[in-house]
């Protein structure tokens, strides 16, 4: 009999320290075929309290190993959000070219949104300058005599993404006093001029938070606004 037949013979309930150091010794290219082996097993030195420098050595190899694996799989599962966002704002961007009218482009938007990019809320506010040409969108353009208009003027013309929590005015101004909603973010769309705001509201209050990254934002304040200038001038 050979020894590799020995070997296949051998139970896992019959294996003990001694058979398996045996094997090792008649088949020491055993650890060459799975040198993956290696990077799990425990080589302690004869150098009393203190930690010999070649235990050292392979100790921060295998935290280095560690890490580097653990960024590869951080680095893999961005890569895959990252192209299912793309594929996102590839529908978004094909439904907007679909669209003919405003009322329709507003209701296909807030529709999208809320599928594709998991948000609970999708909201549009216009600027007052705009009113004329909102024919039945009164209810959702700024009152130019509001206490608030001031303050949300002025987030229009900034451009910049403006987080909550925001107050029980502005709530029920621009969030139409959403009570779910626990994080909410409004982003400035504007062409030439300012048009207005986009509203994302999460019932989750982790989702849009001061700090986040606002690359993804932006693009979509780009995108529906590429839209809305053709009906707003």
């Amino acid at each position: 009999m050979t020894k590799a037949t020995t070997a296949e013979k051998i139970q896992p309930e019959s294996i003990n320290e001694s058979k398996v150091m045996d094997y090792l010794k008649n088949n020491p290219e055993t650890l060459e075929r799975h040198p993956e082996i290696l990077s799990q097993l425990t080589f302690p030195h004869e150098s009393g309290a203190a930690v010999s420098l070649v235990e050292r050595q392979i100790k921060i190899l295998r935290d280095d190993n560690r890490n580097l694996k653990n960024k590869l799989t951080e680095l893999v599962q961005i890569a895959r959000e990252n192209e299912e966002l793309s594929q996102r704002f590839h529908r978004l961007s094909l439904e907007l070219m679909a669209g003919e009218h405003l009322h329709d482009i507003i209701a296909m938007t807030q529709d999208q949104v809320e599928t594709f990019f998991y948000t609970d809320y999708v909201g549009f506010f216009f600027h007052d300058e705009l009113s004329n040409q909102l024919g039945g969108l009164e209810n959702i353009t700024l009152d130019p005599d509001s206490k608030h208009a001031r303050k949300v003027r002025k987030w229009m013309h900034n451009r910049k993404p403006v987080f909550g929590p925001f107050d029980q005015g502005i709530r029920k101004l621009l969030l139409d006093d959403q009570k779910q909603l626990a994080s909410s973010v409004l982003i400035p769309i504007y062409h030439t001029n300012d048009i207005g705001l986009l509203i994302l509201g999460s019932k989750s209050k982790d989702r849009f938070v001061e700090g986040m990254g606002t690359v993804f934002l932006a693009q979509l304040a780009e995108l529906v606004s590429s839209k809305l200038k053709i009906y707003i001038k």
